[in-house]
This record gives C-alpha cells, sequence and structure tokens, in this order.
C-alpha cells in the first residue's frame, strides 16, 4: 500500500491530464499501481486504504461476543466452537477477536472513600515456615488496615481456624483501641460459610463476636481485589519487606512482622502525604466493651459410649444422641454440647489428651451404675446371708482354678434363686474343703450334702487341696471380716 502523499500526488497530476505511463515513471512505482489507485479514487476512495478479506470468524462473530460477554475465556470460547467439525478459526484468531471485543469495553472500577472509622479491612498473607517442635510449619499474617489513615496491624498465625481469625482482630482492636464501624473480609472461611445454591453466610461465632463489638460485617465479592484494595497493598507491603528472609523460630518472625509494621505506620504514605500514625487519630470512637470470650465450634459423631471427642479428649452426652452429629463449642474453660442450637451437655474442659469425663445420669438407668459402685453392692447382697457364702466369696477371689467372671455371676444366680440358709450351708461346706467351684457347690445343694458334719470325711483320703488357696481361718472369723451378726 502506497502512503498517502503519493496517493494525493497520483490524483494531483492525474487532474493536469498527465498521461498514466509518465506518471509511473516520474514516481517510481508500477503503471498497473497508478491505474488501480485512479480506480479507488474514481469509486470515491479518499485515502489509499486496502481492502481487507473478510475473516472466516466474521459468521461466528455474535456468538463469541455473546459468550465473552458472558465472562467466558478465549480458550473455552474456542472449545466450545471448535465442537462443529466445520468450523474453520485456530484457537490464535478467535483469542485476537475476543482481545479486541474487552478493549472496546473494558472494565470500569469506581473510586472509592472512607470516612474516618467507617472500615477496617482484613486478610491473610502466607508468611515463611518456622521451625516448630523439629517440624516446619506454615504461618500466615492476619492484616487489618484502616483505609482512610492507612494504619494496619498484624498479627503471625500458625492456621486459620476461627478461635485464631477471631483473637487476632480482637487484639487488633483493642490495641489500636478503635472500633470500625464495619468489617470487610473477602471469601475467608473463617468468617464466611457457602451453604446451598451457593449463597453464603456468616460463620455464627464471627457473626456473634462483631455484634459484641457493635461492627458490621461485610463480606465482598469473591474473587474481586479491587473491594478491599487497601489490604490487598498492605499484605503485599508486608511480604515485600520479609521476602527472601528465614526465620529460626515464631518468635523472631513475629519480632519481624511487628519491626515492619511499624516502619510502615510511620512513614509517608503515598496517596495522603501523611503518616498513618498521624492520621489515626482521627479513627478512634466509643468505648470497649468486655473482652469477646473466643471459641472453636466443631462437629462430632456421638459414639456408642456415649461419649465425643473433642480436642484429643472425651466428654459424656445423654444416651439418647448415640449416633447423632452435633456440634461442640470449646472455650478456654468449657465444652459445650449443642443439638439444633439447643444444649445438651456441659463440661469443664480437660487438660492434657486423653482425659474422659463422664457424667453418669447420661447413660441409661440400668447403666448408671459404676463397677465399683457394682461391685459394693454385690458384696452387700453377700454380707447379707451369712459367713459361708462370705468364706466362699474370698474364695472365688483369690482360685485361678475358673475363670472369676463366670464363678461369680453363678453364685449370684444361686443367691437370687436359692435357699440362703441352705446356701449359706453349702458354701461352708465347700470353703471347708476347699473346693470353690459353683458345679461343686450346685451338687452340695442338690444332695443336700451341707446336712452332714464336717468330719464325716475324717477317715477317708484327704482331698487334694487346690493349687492356689488355703483356708486358713475358721469360719467364725469370716462373719468378723464381713461384719455379719
Amino acid at each position: 500500500m502506497i502512503p498517502v502523499s503519493l496517493f494525493d500526488t497520483i490524483s494531483h497530476w492525474h487532474g493536469q491530464q498527465m498521461p498514466i505511463r509518465q506518471i509511473a515513471r516520474r514516481l517510481d512505482v508500477d503503471v498497473k499501481t497508478v491505474r488501480r489507485h485512479l480506480r479507488k479514487q474514481a469509486a470515491g476512495a479518499t485515502a489509499p486504504a486496502r481492502s481487507a478479506p473478510i475473516s472466516k470468524l466474521a459468521p461466528y462473530h455474535q456468538r463469541v461476543a455473546e459468550l465473552a460477554e458472558a465472562g467466558r475465556t478465549a480458550w473455552s470460547i474456542h472449545t466450545e466452537l471448535a465442537e462443529d467439525p466445520e468450523f474453520p478459526c485456530s484457537y490464535e484468531l478467535v483469542k485476537r477477536h475476543v482481545r479486541e471485543i474487552r478493549n472496546q469495553h473494558p472494565k470500569v472500577y469506581e473510586r472509592l472513600e472512607h470516612p474516618a472509622g467507617a472500615e477496617v479491612q482484613i486478610d491473610f498473607g502466607e508468611l515463611a515456615r518456622v521451625g516448630i517442635d523439629g517440624r516446619m510449619v506454615r504461618t500466615w499474617a492476619l492484616v487489618g488496615i484502616w483505609p482512610h489513615s492507612r494504619y494496619r496491624f498484624s498479627f503471625v498465625v500458625t492456621d486459620q481456624t476461627v478461635p485464631a481469625f477471631l483473637t487476632a482482630i480482637q487484639d487488633g482492636i483493642r490495641a489500636c483501641e478503635s472500633i470500625p464501624e464495619q468489617l470487610t473480609l473477602d471469601n475467608l472461611s473463617s468468617g464466611v460459610v457457602r451453604d446451598q445454591f451457593h449463597m453464603r453466610a456468616y460463620q455464627r461465632d464471627f457473626a456473634a463476636f462483631c455484634a459484641h463489638y457493635g461492627m458490621m460485617p461485610n463480606a465482598v465479592r469473591p474473587r474481586t481485589p479491587t473491594d478491599k484494595g487497601s489490604v490487598e497493598n498492605g499484605v503485599k507491603a508486608l511480604k515485600n519487606g520479609l521476602c527472601g528472609r528465614s526465620f529460626a523460630s515464631l518468635e523472631a518472625l513475629r519480632i519481624a512482622v511487628a519491626v515492619r509494621t511499624a516502619a510502615l505506620n510511620e512513614r509517608v504514605h503515598s496517596v495522603t502525604q501523611r503518616r498513618p500514625i498521624d492520621l489515626f487519630l482521627n479513627e478512634r470512637r466509643g468505648q470497649m466493651p468486655e473482652v469477646y470470650p473466643i471459641a472453636l465450634w466443631v462437629e462430632a459423631k456421638v459414639r456408642r459410649d456415649c461419649h465425643v471427642q473433642a480436642q484429643y479428649n472425651y466428654y459424656s452426652v445423654p444416651h439418647r444422641f448415640v449416633g447423632k452429629t452435633i456440634t461442640i463449642r470449646i472455650d478456654a474453660e468449657y465444652i459445650s454440647i449443642f443439638d439444633d442450637f439447643v444444649e445438651i451437655a456441659r463440661h469443664r474442659r480437660a487438660n492434657g489428651r486423653g482425659v474422659t469425663t463422664t457424667d453418669r445420669s447420661h447413660y441409661p438407668k440400668e447403666k448408671r451404675a459404676t463397677w465399683q459402685e457394682r461391685q459394693a453392692e454385690r458384696l452387700l447382697r453377700i454380707r447379707a446371708i451369712g459367713p459361708g457364702v462370705a468364706a466362699f466369696w474370698h474364695g472365688l477371689h483369690a482360685s485361678r482354678d475358673h475363670v472369676h467372671s463366670d464363678q461369680v455371676r453363678g453364685l449370684l444366680r444361686l443367691i437370687d434363686a436359692g435357699n440362703h440358709t441352705d446356701l449359706d450351708r453349702a458354701c461352708a461346706r465347700a470353703a471347708h474343703f476347699g473346693n470353690f467351684s459353683i458345679p461343686a457347690l450346685e451338687r452340695i445343694i442338690e444332695k443336700r450334702l451341707f446336712e452332714l458334719p464336717l468330719d464325716d470325711l475324717l477317715g477317708a483320703p484327704s482331698p487334694t487341696p487346690a493349687s492356689t488357696i488355703a483356708l486358713v481361718r475358721p469360719l467364725e472369723a469370716y462373719a468378723e471380716i464381713i461384719g455379719a451378726r
């Protein structure tokens, strides 16, 4: 394509009746070029514009524009259109056209104004890993900034749980002695939870925390950093000051963050041309309420033993909730357990790990007595019968010939079903001969051998005594042991 000056020269000389070949020689161009541009001039052209060929993407321009306005990327638009086997365009051609569309309609943002005391913006920024108890742990800084003055606070945490999140905010607000009208965050899971149908709701403890301090929670649009640009820049400034540094401990990292934050607060800001520490005096308002009790909320399933696990310890729950998933609130002193927002149990928080805290009233009535209480009840029942049964009971405890629990259940069954006088005499006879087995006791009762004198076997061979039991006291002594009269 020839320049505009040459195009105008051809037009001027042709108007002076100069031959076409002479124009071509004087301008050092091909005669066909002169004729072509003269035809364009005759058609009304005022400039040497080149007639571009029709783009292969032209039939799809409307569809591409609709998809681009819907927020689709050039790659996803090309992928969808390429499903048609007759689609003739490459990804590069689609990408250039999408870029042209978006350059025609650039995103425009409104400049935000922040009155004094109106807002605090908060966000997490990941820092360096530090060694804690022999392992490398990730760390984050929770940064809060007053956009009006650009004053900031920063606290290092090792997790992003709700207690760590709320504790850092509370420490920052109380250290600054200033309460904003609203607290702005993005999609932090510590403050915002996602419900069904992609609707967001505030985390329950976070909403209660904001109500306690009289702040309005303000969750801005996710993936839109311009909605809280002050804290986005604040996190970047903090990370740039610590970039490339390593820290021997968590305390060293916290000191470095505190020094960097203080330096930023005392440096003249490029926008306000004032030091944030000076402008911050305008932010203060109101009087501080009492400290908000920070708590952790978790969910757990009630075990078959009527307990739930919370922070490596176990706490009892009423037995009717076995198998249900309940909510647990953990604060510094208490464990509160809720079912559908109704408190069903409350325990003082245990120290250490593996500690079990049990309220016996949470068990069914038949399970409320402890093993020790059941043992004491059994002993009282035995004392009420006589010294013979007491001697036999003592022998059962000392014997190792049979399974102890089976023998005890057998003796209690005989106590429930038999004549107590006959049973006491039968137990005395069995204890006299050192035979501590329930089958032998049942034979003595069945054949009424307890009516025979205890010396009826003096002439017979002595029975082999039990290997682990020896009767070293007369039967009357057992009456004194158990308190029988």
